[in-house]
């Protein structure tokens, strides 16, 4: 018995079974982990996939919101730009978005053309605009005037054959554009006639007059009617002389004695005696009462060239070589509404921007480029883009308008009738940022007159009426009040005022550090 205990014979099988089931286990185990690497690495690789056609999305987003600087009327600040309604709708553009319910704006990445949401190798993308205070949109805290682009992007899932999808956010805020010097410039009056020694290149004759924007005059500046101030309301006043400031009525002033103007420069003196006189020291003693000082700038006046108006002729749509795609009342808005024959020249009929009966125009590029509408029943009028007119304009009846645009005529502009207002709104708000600034209402007419050597060039011909807008004329033209109690809100640059008027009343815009679009 002690002798077969002891006896060995088989072990080696025994011994080579343990030795095959380690290495089978081994094996395994290594097939396994390899194969678990692949896959992990295969789901690695998709991953990056579709964070690469999220990035992608966002920047096609990017894209989007970049054209809008360039585009014709275009509004990166638009609320419903990117798959989302405005506050109040579709068509709101006002901010903030609602993206209760976005309608994504597909990329097709590699996917082909035409790719829906979902398509493995696309992106969809949509934005959520904060307008214009600080929101909060899904749990993220959204700054004021800054969008918040959402991004999912779409890849093949290489283990179970689905789609895998990315999602990633980025922030883009919309910066004012150029808030510094183009805010300067928004709410002043610009008096671009030359200087001409020992005559008057601008002359406020009227009496009862105020004066309450920055004012900047080439020429010498003549104040020679009664209780005639430059003056601040709201908001600081420079006042900029190139030659001399002339302050020679009963109660003219700049500045007051109670209040004077923040900055001021006068290049050729003071003096209360008459423009063929010698300038002094501007001071108390000249009706001169100005704080600060500030550095003369001098800027060349703003000729409309020859060249600039065959181009404007050529290229404003509607105009002559643009005529309406789309016209009703075509009394009021034939063809021949913008010219009568093929070249520029004032030769066409006055042309009544405010008629009795409606009209309207779609330009021939679409309403997105150029739009010229009026309703008589709601007496509102639609500007947009450029429109130009080789001939008169006149404004006959009270409206108001919404959008923003320039109006160019070959001729001259008349405000006719007593209490005629035109305003951005309806009634006329003239009260301090009831227009521009704090209201949201960013819209913007300009009106030029081309004509030049024309004292009338844009004319005011009765009593008690107002404009919100902004107006300009060549160096040798000017803007007449023929009667009393005309108000101007808005920026001007024009050659000259006329002297006849009195009781008339100048605002400034709001001083704006957010720009409106456009501006």
């Amino acid at each position: 018995m002690t002798r077969r205990i002891r006896n060995e014979d088989g072990i080696a099988l025994v011994m080579a079974l343990g030795i095959t089931v380690v290495l089978i286990i081994f094996v395994t185990g290594m097939i396994s982990l390899t194969s678990s690497g692949g896959r992990a690495a295969q789901l690695s690789a998709g991953d990056v996939q579709a964070r690469q056609y999220s990035d992608a999305g966002l920047n096609s987003a990017y894209s989007m919101l970049n054209y809008q600087l360039t585009a014709t009327n275009g509004n990166p600040a638009a609320a419903n730009l990117l798959g989302c309604n405005g506050a109040t709708g579709a068509s709101d553009t006002n901010g903030p978005s609602n993206c209760s319910s976005p309608t994504v704006k597909v990329i097709c990445i590699t996917a082909s053309s035409g790719c829906t949401a979902g398509t493995v190798g696309s992106a969809s993308v949509y934005g959520y605009y904060s307008g214009t205070n600080q929101t909060t949109y899904n749990s993220v805290t959204v700054p004021a005037s800054t969008w918040l682009l959402v991004s999912t992007g779409y890849s093949r899932n290489p283990n179970t054959g689905s789609t895998m999808a990315k999602t990633e956010t980025a922030t883009v805020t919309v910066s004012p554009l150029n808030n510094g010097a183009v805010a300067a410039v928004w709410n002043h009056i610009f008096l671009t006639a030359p200087l001409v020694p020992n005559s008057c290149s601008a002359s406020f004759a009227g009496n009862n007059m105020t004066i309450t924007d920055p004012l900047y005059v080439i020429g010498n500046l003549c104040i020679t009617g009664q209780n005639t101030t430059i003056q601040e309301t709201t908001q600081p006043v420079d006042l900029m002389v190139g030659g001399k400031l002339i302050l020679s009525g009963s109660g003219t002033s700049a500045g007051t004695s109670t209040k004077s103007l923040t900055s001021g420069v006068v290049q050729g003196g003071c003096n209360t005696t008459g423009v063929a006189n010698a300038g002094t020291t501007c001071n108390s003693s000249t009706h001169y009462y100005v704080t600060g000082t500030d550095t003369w700038v001098d800027a060349r006046a703003p000729v409309q060239l020859a060249s600039d108006v065959a181009s404007d002729y050529a290229n404003f749509d509607p105009g002559p070589n643009h005529h309406c795609a789309t016209a009703s009342n075509p009394s009021n808005l034939a063809n021949t509404v913008f010219d009568t024959d093929t070249t520029e020249g004032n030769s066409n009929a006055t042309f009544e921007l405010v008629p009795g009966s409606s009209y309207q125009c779609t330009s021939t590029s679409g309403a997105s480029v150029g739009q010229l509408n009026w309703d008589n029943t709601n007496k509102v009028l639609t500007i947009n883009g450029s429109v130009f007119i080789d001939g008169n304009l006149t404004i006959s009846q009270t409206g108001s308008y919404t959008g923003t645009g320039v109006i160019e005529v070959s001729g001259t502009i008349t405000f006719n009738g007593n209490s005629t207002k035109l305003c951005a709104a309806n009634p006329c708000n003239t009260a301090a940022n009831g227009w521009q600034g704090t209201s949201g209402n960013n819209s913007m007419l300009t009106l030029v007159s081309l004509v030049a050597s024309n004292a009338s060039a844009v004319q005011f011909t009765d009593n008690s009426q107002t404009y919100q807008g902004s107006l300009w004329t060549q160096p040798t033209s000017g803007l007449h009040f023929v009667k009393n109690g005309v108000t101007v809100e808005g920026p001007m640059s024009l050659g000259s005022f006329d002297a006849s008027f009195n009781n008339a009343t100048f605002i400034p815009l709001p001083l704006i550090t957010n720009m409106p679009v456009g501006a």
